[in-house]
């Protein structure tokens, strides 16, 4: 078993002892399990899950992953339980994202929309996922 917390500015969202977790990074899924190696990498938005169960996870935003042998701690901006994702919700970010960046002109606005469009996206297709 290994430990896992996943931690928003908002507080603790989730600890829990598992077998496994799923991870998304940067890098792509990284799977976790007990006695795993150490490491230190960046989370995207997506789906955080936990013994291969997609339907009890997270969708997280960005942040840091950090894993030692004995425990992952997630660190996110945002981290909701797959169930309590509202679609709607991130379809209007996303939308409104595109609008923003087709009018943007700064490089600090475009990367700024870019981030709130994968993040909602990201969450859309977590929930489409565990349907």
């Amino acid at each position: 078993m290994i430990k896992v917390e996943i931690a928003t500015p908002k507080g603790l969202a989730f600890s829990k002892e598992v077998n496994s977790v799923n991870i998304p990074t940067l890098e792509g899924e990284m799977g976790v399990l007990e006695n795993h190696m150490y490491l230190m990498t960046l989370l995207k938005p997506g789906l955080v899950y936990f013994d291969g169960d997609e339907r009890n996870g997270y969708a997280v935003s960005w942040g840091v992953v950090d894993v030692t042998p004995q425990k992952v701690l997630i660190l996110s901006e945002e981290a909701h339980p797959v169930g309590e994702v509202d679609p709607g919700k991130a379809k209007e970010e996303f939308e409104q994202a595109v609008r923003k960046l087709a009018t943007a002109q700064t490089m600090e606005e475009i990367r700024e929309w870019e981030r709130v469009k994968e993040k909602a996206q990201a969450f859309m297709q977590v929930v489409e996922r565990v349907r």
